[in-house]
């Protein structure tokens, strides 16, 4: 049975990853507490996130954004910024597609990345067919581990892949990524989480991929 140390670890990494969107709407948003680490300097910039904030209805934003990218629509800021908007008012099927171009746009782009996990996850919280869903929060978890190679000193996004890569049954994928993020915050706020959660995988042998033990 999961404890409630194990539910409030899923609630705040859950949390953290509606963060990487709700961004869009406010300012300067921390991740964790205790954490000096902002989601503006995890997606590297502020400039769409200050536009974005100044209209006061969402699908006024999502008309404005449209409107902006069908004028210039090569232009990697307004796809981010357009996404984010499709991604924050449960549009997830539109936001994938375009973050899906978008990315073989810009392959290198960890903004892309990361709202395309989002957009992954959130869809895949919609559904009900199992197999669908397992499938999303797979590709899911594949995103957000491309954040996590293209910013290899950012700790969140190996948090965000090992949720996604867990709930998607990958248990060594996701204590690979959980391992990482330990590796670069290990006295972070959900270290003794991730802790508990990689030992509890290894424990039931329920574990696929060349995993490394988890760190004592």
């Amino acid at each position: 049975m999961m404890n409630r140390g194990r539910v409030n670890f899923w609630t705040r990494v859950g949390a953290l990853a509606l963060a990487v969107v709700f961004v869009i709407s406010f300012g300067l948003v921390g991740i964790g507490a205790n954490s000096d680490i902002s989601i503006l300097e995890l997606l590297g910039g502020s400039q769409e996130q200050e536009e974005q904030a100044e209209a006061p209805d969402s699908q006024e934003q999502i008309s404005r954004a449209e409107q902006e990218l069908e004028e210039d629509p090569e232009n990697l800021r307004l796809i981010r910024r357009l996404a984010g908007l499709y991604i924050q008012n449960g549009q997830t099927d539109k936001a994938i597609e375009m973050l899906e171009d978008g990315r073989q746009a810009a392959p290198d782009d960890p903004v892309i990345a990361l709202y395309l996990g989002q957009a992954y996850q959130g869809k895949a919280q919609g559904l009900t067919d199992e197999e669908e869903r397992t499938a999303a929060y797979k590709q899911a978890g594949d995103a957000y581990a491309t954040a996590a190679e293209l910013q290899e000193n950012k700790p969140q996004p190996y948090l965000l892949a090992g949720q996604a890569y867990d709930q998607a049954g990958e248990k060594g994928k996701a204590i690979e990524y959980w391992n990482g993020y330990l590796e670069l915050e290990p006295e972070g706020e959900e270290a003794e989480a991730v802790k508990e959660r990689i030992a509890s995988l290894l424990e039931g042998g329920d574990t696929t991929g060349d995993a490394e033990a988890a760190p004592k």
